[in-house]
């Protein structure tokens, strides 16, 4: 699972991606929201939630005015970063937007007016937000207002 795209905010979202071909269950896994040097969580996945392979997993916040129907609404997708863990409480992936967020893996990437931030096609982690996420228009649905 990786964090595929982010636009923050109230009327934001987040897209988790299952870069395996076989159905991932993210039932008691944990999205933590980073702000400056800590982190809170955001939500917790509902037991019983699964991802089909190469399928997603999409978290609004409670302003998100898009086609695509939420698996998880929130009241905001705040902060300057998030965090993606297992059952375990594992780290499994970050994103970061500020240079001092937990949430980062390595340098920053750089926040964009009203685009979100994505990877590839590939769902390509270097482990490197600078590197893996660019700025891009939302995918087809997913159309946040202000």
């Amino acid at each position: 699972m990786k964090i595929d795209e982010l636009l923050p905010g109230p009327a934001g979202f987040v897209v988790l991606h299952n870069t395996s071909p076989d159905p991932v269950h993210l039932g008691g896994w944990s999205i933590r929201s980073c702000s400056g040097t800590g982190s809170t969580e955001l939500a917790v996945v509902p037991v019983g939630s699964f991802v089909p392979g190469d399928g997603d997993y999409v978290v609004t916040g409670g302003g998100f005015a898009g086609s695509v129907e939420a698996h998880l609404v929130v009241d905001s997708v705040a902060g300057n970063g998030l965090m993606l863990l297992d059952q375990s409480r594992k780290r499994v992936d970050g994103l970061g937007f500020a240079p001092d967020t937990p949430c980062r893996e390595n340098r920053a990437a750089r926040l964009c007016d009203h685009l979100s931030l994505g990877r590839d096609e590939n769902s390509t982690d270097t482990d490197d937000n600078l590197s893996d996420f660019t700025c891009q228009a939302p995918r087809p649905g997913i159309t946040p207002t202000e």
